[in-house]
């Protein structure tokens, strides 16, 4: 998931109970729901080497292991630094409350079509999940108000609305301008939920309404999962009934806002298919065919560039064209799920 839900996530889950469970509760909680995503760095350096490390060392198993103790260990640190005589450091406590955080990360990133390697170092498999949009506005919404009702509208959290807002309208106006209208509501529920009682409540009210953010956003993940294997079971039987045998693998991803419409790629017979899945309307199959990777010497001599071994590791649907300029040839690769029009990819030239 994108940064912002993990923030909220683990923001919300410091408004609860557990925020008062010792003193850097809120820090191990925010900073662990996005520590795994140290691996970002890795964009700074070289994009290949970013999709090839992204979710992997810093998301797997080992990671889950190591990361809370190392956290526990930097947050207990501090503590020495900064003492505060008025507040007690439960290491034990960090310790748990740093798992939770950084354990929420894999979880989430794993929902989408991006995917996660859960047993990196070990194996680098990926896991998709395919049920929650990479940036879902409508956890946004109920983590974002979950958040914010109640407290004081300083200029920061007016700062924040601002963002969430911008956020969403870009989303929307890029994916689906016809649903415009959700910004709308979605901007006035945090703008309500930002002034209302405009003098603050009682910090047991603000528990209640962060401790609901976190169990409607979990009910809200947990349908959009059952929803998923429900949608893929139909998907399955109507691309049957459409003549598209046999189904090698399929994909059927989720749509930025509306839980009802999912995107499908399937792969028959050596081709992608793509097309869209509505419960209102069933299955539409586009026209659009892409050629699936084959084996080739081309192929395999471009597979082995160092400059593309990043994006090799994370494909899904790989493909790839040949274009002959002269006496060079250029292999370009790319993945279905992001690049359907002929022209896109990463380009590997061969002398």
């Amino acid at each position: 998931m994108d940064p912002l839900t993990h923030t909220l996530v683990g923001a919300n889950l410091s408004a609860t109970r557990l925020g008062e469970k010792t003193r850097l509760a809120a820090a191990a909680l925010v900073i662990g729901a996005n520590l795994p995503d140290v691996d970002g760095i890795t964009y700074f350096i070289d994009s290949d080497l970013a999709l090839g490390f992204r979710r992997g060392w810093t998301h797997g198993v080992l990671a889950l292991l190591l990361l809370p103790l190392m956290q526990t260990a930097l947050l207990m640190v501090w503590a020495r630094l900064r003492p505060d005589p008025s507040r007690r450091v439960d290491a034990r406590w960090l310790l748990a409350l740093s798992a939770i955080g950084i354990w929420s990360h894999p979880f989430l990133d794993w929902l989408n079509t991006y995917g996660m390697r859960w047993l990196m170092p070990f194996s680098g498999r990926w896991f998709y999940g395919d049920s929650v949009y990479i940036m879902d506005p409508w956890l946004w919404l109920v983590l974002g108000a979950a958040w914010m009702i109640g407290r004081r509208p300083t200029l920061w959290l007016v700062a924040a609305w601002g963002t969430f807002t911008f956020l969403i309208v870009r989303i929307v106006v890029r994916r689906s301008p016809e649903y415009l209208w959700i910004v709308a509501l979605v901007a006035l529920v945090l703008l309500a939920a930002l002034v209302w009682k405009r003098g603050g409540m009682p910090s047991g009210s603000v528990q209640r309404f962060a401790t609901a953010g976190v169990v409607v956003a979990a009910l809200y993940v947990a349908a959009r999962l059952l929803v998923h294997d429900v949608t893929e079971t139909k998907v399955s039987r109507e691309l049957v009934e459409d003549g598209v045998t046999p189904v090698e693998r399929l994909m059927v991803g989720p749509h930025p806002l509306d839980p009802l419409r999912w995107t499908v790629i399937a792969e028959s017979s050596g081709v992608y298919r793509f097309g869209e899945f509505d419960w209102r309307n069933g299955l539409t199959l586009e026209s659009t065919q892409i050629t699936a990777a084959k084996d080739s010497p081309e192929y395999r001599a471009a597979r082995q560039d160092p400059a593309v071994c990043g994006f090799v590791t994370w494909t899904r649907f790989p493909a790839y064209e040949i274009e002959r300029h002269g006496e060079e040839t250029h292999v370009r690769m790319f993945d279905a799920r992001w690049a359907r029009r002929p022209g896109r990819g990463n380009v590997v030239v061969l002398r």
